[in-house]
């Protein structure tokens, strides 16, 4: 399955099957070890980059590519991922996407479309109860865990809660949480597949034309 297949480009809210699909992707690839990171992908996934929403603008863009650099996973990170189950934003990884030759400016424009999205947290808590249902034993996140973070914070209102220092230590902050149909609209060529190569040397055609990849597509 590429990610760009899950149900048509961020249209509609995944089925049961592409839910487990991301679910188990995301949980074998990072291994959380607190259950605030499992919170925060979900919940970035639901309601974007809220406080960590930077300046659109190609100097503030460049400066951050710059930074993530230096964090020792980006050699390792696709360039774009799926983030949360709603279906509705992408992780796009800064320096996998600037090594492609992609234009940066066009990163800007589809950073603005934020503000177009309306969240669900109705959603959002549906989709944390989901998650309880993929752990399995083993793992370094369990439900009793899951369950004492939910009452450590006032989730009913669905509060933005920031990732551990253990996963900031591992994985840095070097992308940006986009519109994910809008992403698609800009850059249809990047068929990616989860699970795959994570350093797939992918790059950007100028000369692809969208409707040649959404020709014939529901």
């Amino acid at each position: 399955m590429r990610i760009d297949e899950i149900s048509e480009l961020g249209k509609g809210e995944l089925t049961p099957e592409e839910k487990v699909f991301v679910a188990e992707e995301f949980l074998d690839t990072y291994d959380p070890g607190d259950p605030r990171d499992i919170y925060r992908w979900l919940w970035e996934g639901e309601f974007g980059p809220g406080s960590h929403i930077r300046e659109h603008s190609l100097e503030q863009l460049a400066q951050d590519i710059r930074r993530a650099r230096i964090h020792r996973s980006q050699d390792q990170q696709a360039v774009c991922e799926s983030l949360g189950l709603a279906n509705v934003f992408v992780k796009v990884n800064l320096v996998p996407f600037a090594d492609t030759g992609c234009p940066l400016k066009r990163l800007v424009m589809i950073e603005e479309r934020i503000k177009d999205v309306r969240p669900d947290p109705l959603r959002f808590k549906k989709d944390w109860a989901f998650m309880k249902t993929e752990l399995v034993p083993g793992m370094r996140v369990t439900t009793e865990r899951m369950n004492s973070f939910e009452q450590e914070i006032p989730f009913h209102m669905a509060p933005e809660v920031e990732f551990s220092n253990e996963w900031y230590d591992a994985y840095g902050l070097g992308y940006r949480v986009v519109p994910r149909n809008v992403f698609f609209q800009y850059f249809p060529e990047y068929t990616l597949e989860i699970g795959g190569p994570r350093n797939k040397p992918y790059k950007w055609n100028p000369d692809f034309e969208l409707d040649q990849t959404t020709s014939g597509k529901s």
